[in-house]
């Protein structure tokens, strides 16, 4: 058994002397030391590893839950891009092209002669551009009676197209007694120009 006076004769700073036993345990010591701080590297490395992989996931995981949720509401904005779409359509329906703008000149004048009512003036004037629409204003005169004029006006505002009635004034013609009414308004209309807005954008 080493006894404790043995342990204080061996002089550490002078390996040539220590007995053998002293140096098999040193040796193992070291050994031990080094295997321990060979064993922390390496695992402090694999943390490393781990926490790199697990911010790895966090992140992928993330990604997967912000896909996922863009793909379980992709049906409803299908669903919300074809109303918009149909909403569009009606849009640019009621305001007719450069095409269609002569059809619907036809449908006023048609509209004024079906009550029965004489045109005096009907007369488009310039356009006013509002971006990707103008506006038409349209002065008009017509004669004939109220309830005529009436109707006129209920069969301009029911029809697909836009068409307002400003500045309506009415004035007696002739003997008051015919119950004869000399009619002017501003009819007002609107012409979709978004192609040709955009061409001109482009040309400018």
């Amino acid at each position: 058994m080493i006894s404790l006076d043995e342990l204080q004769e061996i002089d550490i700073q002078d390996p040539m002397v220590w007995p053998p036993w002293f140096t098999w345990l040193m040796g193992v010591v070291a050994a031990v030391a080094l295997v321990g701080a060979g064993w922390y590297f390496v695992l402090q490395d694999q943390q490393n590893v781990l926490v790199a992989k697990q911010r790895e996931e966090t992140t992928l995981t993330q990604t997967y839950r912000s896909k996922a949720a863009m793909v379980a509401s992709l049906p409803a904005y299908e669903k919300q891009m074809g109303q918009v779409k149909k909403m569009l359509a009606e849009m640019e329906y009621a305001l007719p092209d450069s095409q269609a703008m002569a059809s619907l000149l036809t449908e006023i004048t048609n509209a004024v002669l079906s009550q029965g009512l004489t045109i005096t003036l009907f007369q488009p004037r310039d356009e006013v551009p509002y971006g990707v629409y103008a506006m038409v204003p349209i002065d008009i005169e017509v004669m004939g009676g109220f309830h005529q004029v009436a109707e006129f006006v209920s069969t301009i505002s029911a029809m697909d197209r836009i068409v307002t009635v400003r500045n309506l004034s009415m004035r007696h013609t002739g003997d008051d007694t015919a119950g004869q009414l000399t009619t002017s308004a501003s009819l007002v209309t609107y012409r979709y120009v978004g192609a040709e807005a955009t061409k001109q954008d482009k040309s400018g």
